[in-house]
């Protein structure tokens, strides 16, 4: 599929589904169905993690009060170990720092859970949020040392839109900073603080305390911000990948794309990896910029490039959604893929059918430990270890 028909397609989203249903376009043979250590029947699983002492846990989405806000899981047999619920509300993704998970709900509450034990460290009022649309609290809590900056910001004008800190010991409010406009994507963390990424084009850096240190307008919605060694990655609808200075906000290079970006960009010491609208995997050079390799894919990059051991695992397709006025969106097909950091493309792996049948489709690809996790309509998949690693 040629890219002009991608960025006609995927530019303002209009018709996008029928413009993308068939547009498989994949490369080469394909692989048997993924094999996979376990599933369990977690309802509308928001995100996994593992901590550094190894425990798995994971959240859900799901609004209904016996559905656990964060639980525990069996690493080998994704049983439930323990599980912590709140009021009836949509809940965010988890954060995860020095052995506790963190998690909101639009029933208005913030908890701290021990990640070993299941207890509940805290729980505290966080309002005002429930009467939002359910992007609220679409943003996972970001721990940043002795505090956690939650991301509250829907894409409706109904609650105020706002970065909360909140002390790591007991959840009370340090500060709360008003955001200007809805975040476009997640925020990224740097040593000293949050980098907000803004639908109007502005990019925010705080520090720890709240204060804005500068702000850049740089022309188009933006994606969730990856930072690492003093720079802040992050992909503009203006089809670049811009590299931002995290002390001053200048632009130190921009890589030419060929549509917008979805996901976090992945960095590593030599490289930034970004996988975009435009159905394209690329690497880039940290210093100078420069595209090193790119892998033409069958559909839009939703999640990842994710690194897994020596490998990066992406996801294209599945239901994303889009900040903004476009909403939820479903990309067809849903395939996820495996390379080596030069580029070989290792293996690409269909996931429409069998054997997610009973989990319904898959909606989001997460990297923990040492594999990767599949969140579906009805359930997670922990995807065999050998399906990524195996030659």
């Amino acid at each position: 599929m040629p890219s002009m028909t991608r960025r006609d397609a995927l530019g303002v989203f209009a018709g996008v589904v029928g413009g993308l249903a068939g547009c498989a376009g994949l490369r080469g043979e394909r692989s048997p169905p993924i094999r996979r250590s376990w599933y369990t029947g977690l309802r509308k699983p928001s995100s996994v993690a593992t901590t550094g002492a190894g425990h798995l846990i994971a959240g859900s989405h799901s609004p209904f009060r016996d559905r656990p806000i964060v639980a525990g899981l069996d690493i080998q047999t994704g049983e439930s170990t323990w599980t912590v619920t709140v009021a009836k509300g949509e809940k965010s993704p988890i954060g995860v720092g020095d052995g506790r998970a963190y998690a909101i709900s639009k029933a208005e509450t913030m908890v701290a859970v021990d990640a070993s034990t299941g207890d509940t460290v805290w729980q505290r009022p966080l309002a005002p949020i429930d009467d939002a649309d359910p992007g609220v609290v679409e943003f996972a809590p970001i721990p940043l040392g002795d505090r956690i900056v939650v991301p509250i910001s829907g894409t409706e004008d109904d609650v105020p839109d706002r970065l909360v800190g909140v002390a790591r010991a007991d959840g009370e409010t340090l500060f709360t900073h008003p955001l200007p406009a809805s975040l476009s994507g997640a925020p990224g963390a740097t040593s000293g603080g949050v980098i907000a990424p803004l639908v109007d084009g502005r990019v925010l850096s705080l520090d720890r305390t709240g204060t804005v240190e500068w702000t850049r307008e740089l022309g188009a919605a933006l994606s969730a911000v990856g930072a690492a060694d003093g720079t802040a990655y992050l992909g503009a609808a203006t089809e670049e990948l811009l590299a931002l200075d995290t002390a001053s906000g200048s632009v130190a290079w921009r890589g030419s794309l060929a549509n917008t970006v979805f996901t976090r960009p992945l960095v590593t010491e030599e490289r930034v990896y970004v996988g975009g609208a435009d159905y394209t995997l690329r690497a880039f050079d940290v210093a100078s910029g420069q595209q090193v390799w790119r892998d033409d894919l069958g559909n839009a990059v939703t999640h990842g490039p994710m690194q897994v051991g020596d490998r990066l695992v992406t996801l294209v397709g599945g239901t994303h959604r889009i900040r903004g006025p476009s909403g939820t969106i479903p990309f067809s097909p849903t395939v996820l893929y495996i390379h080596e950091q030069d580029g070989t493309r290792v293996r690409t792996i269909p996931l429409e059918g069998r054997p997610f049948e009973d989990g319904g489709s898959v909606e989001w690809a997460h990297a923990a430990g040492e594999t990767v996790y599949l969140g579906h309509t009805f359930g997670l998949t922990r995807v065999a270890p050998e399906a990524i690693n195996d030659a």
